[in-house]
């Protein structure tokens, strides 16, 4: 339930400890029962977005924007609140992107967006504390021009420029020891069992050819190829993801998978 809640922690003293009055320690929490609103920002339709809004329909604390460009200067808008929201697109002000707790960037190339507007994406996370989260795509990443850019000093992985023909490249996941313990991609309630979850889960592919990690970032999916699938990093105030993948809706409508899964 909503409200402040009090809480203490304690560390049961070992044997033999001298000092024990540092075993314990208070903490308040506030728990708030609010909606948080994400911005999902896609150059073409995709499944993954289709399925991404299906995957939250019953969560009452997100709320999913989604803006799609469907021709040179015409969007579709899904679950805005107002008629004026992101009517002129993408948020020309640092107030109307930072009324959103969170931003995802689809298959949508850097050019897109002007030189603020970039900016405005890093400092976004840099300085208002939001999450942003990229995702795979023919116009993501280094495909997408992204290289170079302020966004790509967000990032958790080094960006390669893009160029020659476009790859589809199939990748066999598998989570980091890391990847088994988060939250994110635990799949059952043991590690043990989410390894072994993730063995029978169907490959999916990229367009992308990403670099290495960043120092301090985090790998948490893997392919058997070596490729990053999934990673983080905290940048400043919040936290920024990469996921380059671009088909991760397989992991549910595969026909290997179960319906009732």
């Amino acid at each position: 339930e909503s409200g402040a809640r009090q809480l203490r922690v304690r560390v049961a003293p070992a044997n033999g400890e001298k000092l024990t009055q540092n075993n314990e320690r208070p903490a308040l929490l506030e728990v708030r029962n609010r909606r948080e609103k994400i911005l999902l920002v896609e150059g073409e339709p995709r499944f993954e977005g289709k399925f991404i809004r299906r995957a939250i329909a019953d969560e009452k604390n997100l709320h999913l924007v989604v803006l799609q460009r469907t021709a040179p200067e015409k969007f579709l808008r899904l679950d805005v609140d107002s008629a004026g929201e992101l009517a002129t697109g993408f948020p020309k002000s640092r107030a109307e992107l930072f009324s959103y707790r969170a931003l995802i960037l689809g298959s949508i190339e850097a050019s897109f967006f002007t030189h603020d507007q970039l900016q405005m994406i890093a400092e976004f996370v840099s300085k208002r504390g939001g999450g942003l989260l990229m995702t795979g795509g023919a116009n993501s990443f280094g495909e997408g021009g992204w290289a170079g850019t302020p966004v790509a000093e967000v990032l958790p992985i080094q960006l390669e420029r893009g160029g020659g023909a476009r790859k589809f490249i199939p990748l066999v996941v598998r989570p980091t020891r890391a990847g088994s313990a988060h939250p994110i991609t635990r799949l059952a309630n043991t590690e043990q069992a989410s390894q072994t979850r993730w063995q029978t889960l169907p490959q999916v592919s990229t367009a992308n050819a990403v670099g290495g990690l960043k120092s301090g970032a985090t790998a948490l999916l893997p392919a058997d190829n070596g490729a990053t699938v999934l990673a983080h990093q905290r940048y400043g105030r919040g936290i920024a993801l990469a996921f380059t993948a671009q088909d991760s809706w397989l992991w549910q409508m595969h026909n290997d998978i179960a319906v009732e899964d």
